[in-house]
């Protein structure tokens, strides 16, 4: 039984701006790179921001001081105003900036340049532990992997062995109690790799999921379109020595997704 699902991170976090319309100014990392939790990753363009916050800081302290010197209504309204003033500044300063939410490899990183101007939580950076990649497989056929079904997983051509983790009604004790998002999921199969695991840049990339419940040496293999149906019969048409049409009924073995053995009724040859 053959599945594609994606490989995917059990912790990871998608980093993007919160408001659109800024430049991009700079991103502080490349893909591959380890950051710790609260490093700058990107930065938007924010003019003399920072000289206006700067100055705003001592028109608030002058401000302070004239109302505590004063009592006075009218100063003690100026002193709020500019107070508000800063806490604006504080805010687009924020906003401007991209901090790593936990530690982590970069596995990705949204081709930009500086200038460009950015939307609102759309995902610049992902962070991942590259420790903890996992297949994930939704689909409405989840019965053909059952817990703990040994399978081959692969990804970029190379293959790699694993096993079936969690079913939309089963689990591996203990295996996600940490990962609230995936231990309630009930609509996906995981797999877990058993041995070696492939790099950060498959994140995100399709994998095979195979699992192999029976093998047949030396079988006769047709592809399944090829069979046609009537009540409990099954039969093919093949051509004879004089290249006439002959139904031929068969029995069917084995089958995957594209073909089906045929225990009796054909031959290897036989067109």
């Amino acid at each position: 039984t053959m599945a594609a699902g994606y490989v995917a991170s059990k912790s990871e976090f998608n980093e993007g701006f919160t408001e659109s319309g800024g430049m991009l100014k700079k991103i502080h990392v490349v893909p591959g790179q380890f950051v710790e939790k609260g490093d700058l990753l990107a930065e938007l363009d924010t003019g003399n921001l920072e000289y206006l916050y700067e100055q705003q800081k001592l028109i608030v302290e002058k401000a302070r001081l004239r109302y505590a010197s004063t009592g006075n209504s009218t100063d003690k309204l100026d002193y709020e105003m500019e107070q508000n003033t800063l806490a604006e500044y504080e805010r687009q300063m924020a906003v401007s900036h991209i901090y790593a939410g936990m530690s982590g490899q970069i596995c990705f990183i949204q081709d930009m340049k500086p200038g460009e101007t950015v939307t609102a939580y759309k995902t610049i950076i992902k962070i991942i532990d590259p420790t903890k990649l996992f297949i994930k497989y939704t689909s409405n056929n989840l019965r053909a992997f059952p817990l703990n079904q040994e399978v081959t997983i692969t990804v970029d051509g190379m293959d790699y062995t694993g096993y079936v983790s969690k079913t939309p009604s089963d689990v591996v004790a203990g295996l996600y109690d940490e990962y609230e998002e995936l231990a309630t999921d009930t609509k996906s199969i995981f797999c877990e790799f058993k041995g070696d695991i492939p790099g950060y840049l498959t994140v995100g990339k399709l994998a095979d999921i195979t699992a192999v419940y029976e093998i047949h040496k030396d079988a006769v293999v047709i592809s399944k379109n090829l069979i046609k149906t009537d009540g409990d019969r099954n039969y093919v048409i093949i051509l004879d020595e004089n290249d006439a049409k002959k139904e031929v009924d068969v029995t069917i073995g084995i089958t995957n997704a594209t073909e089906a053995e045929i225990l009796t009724g054909l031959k290897a040859g036989d067109r």
